[in-house]
């Protein structure tokens, strides 16, 4: 069986779908992960087969107050409440990993062109996309495969379309629906019609534990999410078992695109450990540490290191409510501070933690070194947290691990085959 991968070029799309792929290929199916050029060496280093789709006419999609302020009135959420401050935050990246396919003024895209040549030519069985990469959906109409959507977080888009035809009912269409006015264009491209059977494809494999629900009336397949947080040797002071409760600093690979200068997050959390007893692994850059920056002796400055090879040495765990981060920590059992810029965005991660009793969160805005060492020590030392951290991992564990889907992938395949 021919199973082809299709994400967008973030590596917080890439990683989750890499334990999938791994057990597809260790079944003996061949597997290979299209995504831009930028992604090719991830692909590889995670040893899969990479197919390069080119990159995108620019580096994010253009996206107007307008188109932004249409989605806003149409969802119609009461302002301040928590659905709406939840979109706020979420609704320029989500809007804009659609716009990213829409043809360019010379009717051209470079990876949409060329991830559904790639499908032509190759003739996947099946092809698992990312949500943020729709025209994945596309690629597998073109080939006759089956179409997998893959999620990498809460099902933001099966909410937002849900939401709006709820409102609407039945009456909802491209005309009403500025979901639709903005993915119609690109599946016109190829000759196909906006419809749900596009959007969410044959299925839905989501890793997201049960106690985080998403919206209803989807066909779903749990799967437990398993960190992968990219490749490297492990480094000698890291093989070596700390000599004091060791805590990691994260804001997340994205974050750094995102984000130019010092990040006043880092800055406090730096000043909170420097009288705190403990060892400190900050995965951060010197961007986001600013000029001339106070790292204390206890603080060891790693530019880039895989969660999966510090977490499970770790007692605490300070981050940006990132699920690659959430789960690498609740994988190993880590109690979690979360750090949010605002609490839209890390929003189910936050509530999800405290509701478990696994952690506590911090906002960003005003942020105090005594806040953070006040709930760092907390975390270290309340049993209640490692106890609510158990819970977590009981609950990322309850779900099917990625080589139990492998027979029921195939077993799609060969549905969709039987159809002809």
């Amino acid at each position: 069986m021919r199973i082809l991968f299709a994400v967008a070029p973030l590596t917080a799309h890439l990683y989750p779908s890499v334990p999938l792929a791994w057990a597809l290929q260790s079944a003996g199916h061949d597997v290979r992960v299209a995504g831009n050029t930028g992604l090719v060496g991830e692909i590889t280093a995670a040893g899969l087969t990479a197919v390069g789709i080119g990159e995108p006419a620019s580096p994010l999609a253009p996206i107007t107050d307008e188109e932004l302020d249409r989605f806003s009135d149409a969802l119609g959420f009461e302002p301040g409440s928590d659905f709406d401050r939840l979109w706020r935050a979420t609704r320029y990246y989500l809007v804009a990993a659609y716009k990213r396919y829409h043809p360019d003024a010379e009717g051209r895209q470079e990876p949409a062109d060329n991830l559904v040549e790639a499908a032509r030519s190759w003739r996947p069985d099946v092809v698992v996309w990312d949500p943020a990469c729709p025209v994945g959906a596309v690629a597998a109409r073109e080939c006759g495969a089956a179409s997998v959507r893959m999620l990498w977080g809460p099902d933001y888009f099966g909410w937002i379309r849900r939401t709006l035809t709820g409102r609407k009912g039945d009456a909802v269409s491209a005309e009403s629906d500025p979901l639709a006015a903005l993915l119609a264009p690109v599946f016109g491209r190829f000759g196909h019609d906006f419809s749900d059977d596009l959007l969410f494809g044959d299925v839905t494999v989501d890793p997201i534990p049960a106690q985080l629900p998403g919206p209803e009336g989807l066909r779903r397949i749990p799967m437990r999410w398993v960190p992968y947080t990219g490749a490297g040797p492990v480094p000698e002071w890291l093989a070596r078992p700390p000599a004091r409760p060791r805590v990691c600093l994260s804001l997340g690979v994205t974050g750094r695109t995102v984000h130019d200068g010092r990040d006043e997050r880092v800055a406090a959390v730096l000043e909170a450990v420097a009288d705190l007893d403990v060892e400190v692994v900050a995965t951060v850059n010197t961007a986001q540490l600013g000029p001339d920056p106070s790292v204390p002796d206890n603080v060891r400055i790693v530019d880039y290191l895989p969660l999966t090879q510090v977490m499970p040495t770790c007692s605490a765990v300070v981050h940006h409510g990132g699920f690659g981060t959430f789960f690498a920590a609740a994988a190993h059992r880590v109690p979690q501070l979360i750090v949010g810029e605002d609490l839209g965005s890390a929003l189910n991660s936050t509530r999800y933690l405290e509701s478990r009793g696994a952690g506590v969160t911090l906002h960003a805005d005003g942020l105090s070194a005594a806040q953070v060492g006040e709930q760092l020590s907390r975390l270290l030392t309340e049993p209640s947290f490692q106890e609510g951290a158990a819970a977590v991992h009981a609950d990322l564990t309850a779900a099917p691990g990625p080589g139990e889907l492998v027979p029921v992938l195939e077993r799609l395949a060969a549905r969709r085959r039987d159809r002809g």
